[in-house]
């Protein structure tokens, strides 16, 4: 949704930039949204790709967490004027960059006019930098969320094998085809026992 109540609307053929952006998105936290991630990050960049993953969880991120890096520079400091968007933008484990959101900023829960502009002249200024963007979005059917997915050329959507996972991922799903039409939303279901 928008900050006026309408839904986040992608274009009805994605950009050649947003075809090598994809959106790493669930319908519930906990999943391992991050992590696949930062482990997809890593295998595009073993496979000769140049890769950027965008903590694009704008609230609560934590994909420095995960990566255990300790960022002097984030997103907030991009989207402040503080420092320009390369500074950010940091080397990760796994040979693939990073642009680290910081968490707890309140500021960014809300797509604002002004969210909104800032998201999308990051995007706009790294796509063209790297063979494959990943968003690595926050949980939900947020508005932050549906307008940052709606950038992507392509969505997965991650979820486990548990019933209120299943639920939220298949009711996320919904909500991508019914505001964004999109056709094809790609399931990756997390966390599962081999027999």
């Amino acid at each position: 949704m928008t900050d006026s109540g309408s839904p986040a609307a992608a274009p009805a053929a994605a950009p050649p930039a947003a075809r090598r952006i994809s959106a790493v998105t669930s319908g519930k936290g906990g999943v391992g949204k991050t992590f696949l991630s930062a482990n997809l990050a890593a295998a595009l960049a073993r496979a000769g790709r140049r890769v950027l993953v965008l903590d694009a969880d704008l609230g609560l991120a934590n994909l420095d967490v995960v990566l255990n890096l300790f960022p002097k520079l984030t997103l907030h400091d991009v989207f402040t004027g503080k420092v320009r968007l390369h500074e950010a933008i940091l080397p990760a484990p796994g040979g693939f960059s990073v642009l680290l959101a910081g968490s707890g900023m309140v500021e960014y829960s809300r797509m604002t006019p002004e969210v909104r502009a800032q998201l999308q002249g990051v995007i706009d200024e790294v796509a063209p930098r790297y063979d494959h963007v990943l968003l690595d979005t926050g949980a939900g059917i947020s508005d932050v969320v549906l307008y940052t997915v709606s950038l992507a050329g392509q969505v997965l959507v991650t979820a486990t094998p548990e019933p209120t996972s299943l639920t939220d991922a298949y009711a996320t799903i919904k909500v991508l085809a019914a505001t964004q039409g999109r056709r094809r939303i790609h399931l990756v279901v997390n966390q599962v026992r081999r027999p």
